[in-house]
């Protein structure tokens, strides 16, 4: 006769059975699988995607870019921009530290965790190189505030200046 291996009775003379092994494993992999699915879940539904636009066809086009970051630099023009209340104020300067004015400028004001709030810019020329534009309200933490200073003519970027800032 063969002898057979079984855990002996605790003190209340419960058997561990294989079935009862057989269940746990069930309750914890069940427990894994159902936190996995919430955190996919999760980060299917709040992340939105690609930040950049068509990013594949802009790694195409680098050399551009290259070029374009090159003709910015040989302008040597210098921007700041701020904000007041929900006004956004950009100000613009050439090399010489002279204030540029008459310039076409649109923006942008994004969150870097969602798109719901994105806000387009139309900035309106003020006095001694000072743009201003008006948002739809601010909530509090980080934004990223982008401008363009477009050529009349062609409607080509001249010139690009991107800031962080953080609304308490």
């Amino acid at each position: 006769m063969a002898d057979q291996i079984t855990t002996p009775p605790d003190k209340n003379g419960k058997e561990l059975k294989g079935w009862h092994v057989l269940l746990w494993m069930f309750g914890f992999f069940g427990i894994m699988f159902a936190v996995n699915g919430v955190f996919l879940y999760q980060a299917l539904t709040t992340f939105p995607g690609e930040d950049v636009k068509k990013s594949y066809a802009q790694g195409l086009n680098y050399n551009q870019t290259l070029e374009a970051r090159s003709a910015q630099t040989a302008l040597g023009w210098r921007a700041e921009i701020g904000r007041d209340g929900d006004t956004i104020i950009l100000h613009l300067e050439d090399k010489f530290g002279d204030a540029l004015s008459n310039r076409s400028i649109i923006g942008e004001l994004r969150r870097r965790t969602t798109q719901q709030a994105d806000q387009v810019l139309i900035f309106k020329a003020g006095m001694g190189g000072d743009y201003l534009a008006a948002t739809d309200g601010l909530a509090v933490g980080q934004w990223d505030v982008r401008i363009s200073v477009l050529d009349l003519d062609t409607e080509q970027t001249l010139f690009s200046a991107r800031k962080t800032l953080i609304v308490k």
